[in-house]
């Protein structure tokens, strides 16, 4: 009896089938891979710098020279100017002058796309499996959202990871000084070239690798050389530095207002939190690879993490880092001996594929609370340029200058320079600290503001009235009698100075809500909520009242109608209603933190309390629970609690005149009249007496 043996048959269909599956995968992986990478960078448009960048290009090639002074602002009174970025800003306007803002979108897609196509090829090294590199790039992508920015820093990041390319795989490093000078020219994150060749430098000496050392000693040298070919020689070299030092050292105001200066730690794990998984994850690598790995990895690794937890802008940085070295280190360490590639394939297949309907369908902005500014589309957010005022201002000539806020100081110089210029904008080093209080004590104190009035004679005030840092300032300009509301949309708002210059307008266009009847566009959120900060309260409930019929369950108009309903004395409208809504979202610490208002202006003091510390437990940085609780602390007789409260509260919300009256008033009870004197002081100065 014969048998015929099939096995080496089969074997050879296998390693057929294996190898045709590999050559059909591969690619379709790494196609996949780029429509996330520039999917996910297709957003809307937030920057308020772009605006002065753009008029930086255009400035640029209309006058053939780089501005060496200010050019923007009438306070700095042309103060000197290190434009650092000027060569991108010329790339940006010409892109944005031939293709809009889908142009730039586009160009900031394939600079990221670009970036982590090199950060793969490090990473994958000489093996063919790619399953660590893919999975630490779809991380690094989803940390990376929150730095997705169009301004200059994306060439930074292009030359970040050409750098460490070139030095990781040793391959012509006598590029770096050509790429340093191109650097140099295009943002003030060039000190992170000679840095980086710094770093590896210290990291093959400590290693014992001299030669490779001394060779590269070269190559540092010759980086900082480069940093001096640019417009400014040697002061547009140190300008980075000395930034950094100020920011850092005698800035720290700017490190408490100025998102991207502060601690990322500060925002809480969840707003940063694929960032923090990131961190997390690639530092596990090198626990894993401790055997293997390389000092120079250590160093460079440490130090971007350092600089990515003393400030937001800079996590980019780290992901660009912590990418590469996480999949080197797996691979070093033997974990990619274990993982048959094929095999796993398919599933990051269907994870690029999640991914991909994670950020066009919105939700990844939906976990990151970003939903109400950005989504996947190409085009310019409206609520962060005052287009309508400024619209309003130029069709009907109203002349003089301007005091804006800060963000939108680049559009109204974009929109209006030369003929009008601004009191502030983005640019922070420049503007200095002394004038920066200032500009946040006007918000807050009324006689800062008349104070600035005289020095500066602006008789024109475009306030962004979204968020919260102008309410004070909106409701003393609009109850006072020295300046008139002539303009309002969903984002912004103007009032004109009461002086003879001014009065056509005013008599024209000031606003009385007593008339007016509300339009279509008024039915928003963000007007409701301007309503309600300069004191129109009828106007505010009605938007609310509308929303809520459209919307029943929508949150921030609930909460806000009855918080109307309790300081208006309307206790059942307000019990209705928060009940209503606490069924829709029963974990609402914002609903918990006006019911427990609600129990006490009931009188049932108790009750109240208990509330306001279960609001406080799901969100303890919530302002509105945070001051209700310290009244509840007074009306229960707790001054201790009270007192601790309301000291803590002053750390979320410094500028709340009723806060520092009542802890006057605990003071008093106290015995302590001179910290009660300081606080009623205090109080007076934020009410302008």
């Amino acid at each position: 009896m014969f048998y015929t043996s099939t096995a080496p048959y089969y074997t050879f269909q296998g390693l057929v089938w294996r190898r045709s599956v590999t050559f059909v995968m591969r690619p379709l992986i790494l196609i996949l891979l780029f429509a996330l990478l520039v999917i996910s960078q297709i957003n809307t448009i937030l920057d308020a710098d772009l605006w002065w960048n753009l008029k930086s290009g255009e400035y640029i090639l209309k006058n053939l020279q780089i501005p060496r002074a200010d050019i923007f602002s009438y306070t700095l009174h042309s103060r000197e100017w290190i434009d650092h970025a000027w060569f991108s800003q010329i790339l940006f306007y010409i892109i944005f002058t031939l293709y809009g803002c889908l142009g730039l979108n586009i160009l900031k897609a394939l600079i990221i796309s670009l970036c982590f196509f090199i950060l793969f090829l490090i990473s994958s090294g000489d093996s063919r499996k790619i399953f660590y590199p893919v999975f630490f790039i779809m991380l690094s992508v989803l940390a990376f959202g929150y730095r997705s920015f169009v301004r200059p820093e994306l060439f930074s990041y292009l030359l970040f990871c050409a750098f460490l390319y070139i030095l990781e795989k040793e391959k012509k490093p006598y590029f770096l000084p050509f790429l340093q000078i191109l650097w140099a020219n295009m943002h003030g994150y060039f000190i992170l070239g000679p840095l980086l060749v710094f770093l590896y430098t210290l990291g093959e000496f400590l290693s014992g690798d001299k030669i490779r050392a001394r060779k590269l000693g070269y190559v540092f040298l010759a980086t900082c050389a480069a940093v001096f070919i640019n417009p400014n020689f040697y002061k547009g070299a140190i300008y980075p530095a000395e930034v950094f030092i100020k920011v850092f050292t005698s800035h720290k105001i700017y490190m408490q207002d100025v998102n991207e200066l502060m601690l990322p730690a500060r925002s809480g794990f969840g707003r940063y939190v694929f960032f923090w998984l990131l961190a997390i994850i690639s530092s596990m690598t090198f626990l894993i690879n401790l055997k293997k790995a390389k000092l120079r990895h250590i160093l460079v690794f440490s130090a971007s993490f350092l600089a990515a937890y003393a400030a937001a802008r800079n996590m980019p940085i780290f992901i660009f880092v912590a990418m590469p070295l996480g999949g080197m280190n797996l691979e070093e360490a033997g974990a990619i001996k274990n993982i048959n590639a094929r095999k796993y394939y398919s599933v990051l297949i269907l994870a690029i594929c999640w991914l991909i309907y994670f950020f066009m369908s919105g939700r990844y902005y939906i976990s990151l609370n970003q939903s109400g500014l950005r989504k996947t589309e190409s085009r310019l957010s409206a609520l962060l340029m005052p287009s309508g005022a400024c619209d309003f201002l130029e069709k009907n000539n109203i002349k003089g200058r301007i005091f804006n806020t800060m963000d939108f100081g680049p559009y109204i110089g974009y929109r209006f320079y030369p003929e009008k210029r601004i009191f502030i904008d983005t640019r922070t080093e420049l503007y200095g600290e002394d004038l920066y209080k200032f500009y946040r004590g006007a918000q807050n104190y009324p006689k800062e503001l008349e104070n600035l009035q005289k020095e500066h004679n602006f008789n024109i005030v475009l306030l962004r009235h979204l968020f919260s840092d102008t309410a004070r300032l909106l409701k003393y300009l609009y109850a006072g009698d020295k300046w008139a509301l002539v303009y309002y949309d969903r984002n912004s708002a103007v009032f004109l100075q009461k002086i003879p210059e001014n009065s056509v307008a005013i008599e024209k266009f000031q606003l009385n809500f007593k008339e007016k009847k509300l339009e279509a566009a008024d039915t928003n959120m963000n007007t409701a909520m301007f309503f309600e900060k300069i004191g129109e309260l009828k106007s505010a409930e009605e938007i609310y009242v509308k929303l809520l019929e459209a919307n029943p369950g929508f949150l921030q108009a609930g909460n806000n109608l009855s918080a109307i309903y309790i300081n208006t004395r309307r206790i059942d409208d307000a019990m209705k209603l928060l009940q209503r809504l606490l069924k829709y979202h029963p974990d609402s610490p914002e609903l918990y933190a006006n019911m427990g208002a609600l129990y006490l202006s009931m009188g049932e003091k108790e009750r109240g309390l208990s509330v306001l510390k279960k609001s406080l437990k799901i969100s303890p940085y919530l302002r509105q629970a945070s001051y209700a609780l310290g009244l509840a602390y007074m009306e229960t007789g707790d001054i201790e609690n009270a007192f601790k409260q309301f000291s803590r509260y002053l750390k979320l919300d410094p500028y709340d005149s009723r806060a520092h009256r009542l802890l006057g008033d605990i003071y008093r009870q106290k015995g302590l009249f001179k910290e009660a004197g300081l606080e009623y002081n205090e109080a007076d100065l934020l009410e302008g007496k």
